[in-house]
């Protein structure tokens, strides 16, 4: 491999390093605190997870919502996040990927338009079902959307705390488990625990990393002449 080739290497690993720090590739919630003095739910956190993606195409971001530490008949009610407060809100649009097991009654937005157990405010509310029906957002369960509709959206465009509004937090999002206890008359709030959750550039870490190694390749075999 020849000095040019080493050189060329080199930038071009610079350059994806330096794009990836403008864009999250994943950012991902775990919910491992009840915070309304509630029930929380009786499985091991964290019972929920939530994990935004913008490596798949530029201009929208994925949302997968996991209930995968509920247990029997505990169900998701209401699921909130925030934006940046750049941005507006009302302009995203959502697509469900595939067949959602649940499906909400409504996707809601609006700047600060929505309250978690009159704690604080969020800009985007998933509204699920809460009668027995195959809609609801149960047990073991995955929801996934597309959401779109704002130039420049990245993963990272919803790692914004909720507006104070009393009460506890803020929080990073925040969700209304239901059907806790024995006979599923308990509720609870949960929400994130700890700090900034860090985004992680998965795309282009991984390919930094392999023209990090061809360089390093090229370097020696260039030194070696």
């Amino acid at each position: 491999m020849n000095r040019k080739i080493f050189i060329l290497g080199v930038v071009t690993l610079l350059t994806l390093l330096g794009a990836s720090q403008g864009s999250a590739g994943t950012l991902t919630f775990d919910f491992n605190i009840e915070f309304s003095e509630g029930t929380p739910p009786a499985g091991p956190p964290p019972w929920l997870r939530a994990t935004f993606d913008d490596a798949a195409n530029p201009g929208f971001v994925r949302l997968t919502m996991s209930a995968l530490g509920l247990t029997d008949v505990e169900f998701v009610s209401e699921w909130s996040f925030n934006l940046d407060t750049a941005l507006d809100p009302t302009q995203l649009t959502f697509a469900a990927v595939g067949i959602n097991p649940a499906v909400p009654n409504s996707i809601d937005t609006g700047v600060d338009a929505f309250q978690a157990d009159g704690d604080g405010k969020y800009d985007i509310l998933f509204d699920f079902p809460t009668a027995n029906s195959p809609d609801r957002f149960t047990a073991g369960e995955t929801v996934i959307y597309d959401i779109d509709g704002i130039v420049g959206l990245t993963a990272n465009s919803f790692n914004f705390l909720s507006a104070p509004a009393g009460g506890h937090g803020p929080f990073f999002a925040a969700a209304h488990v239901q059907g806790i206890g024995p006979e599923g008359e308990d509720s609870g709030w949960v929400a994130p625990g700890g700090g900034a959750p860090v985004p992680e550039p998965a795309t282009m870490l991984l390919l930094g990393s392999g023209l990090l190694g061809v360089a390093g390749y090229g370097r020696r075999k260039f030194f070696k002449k």
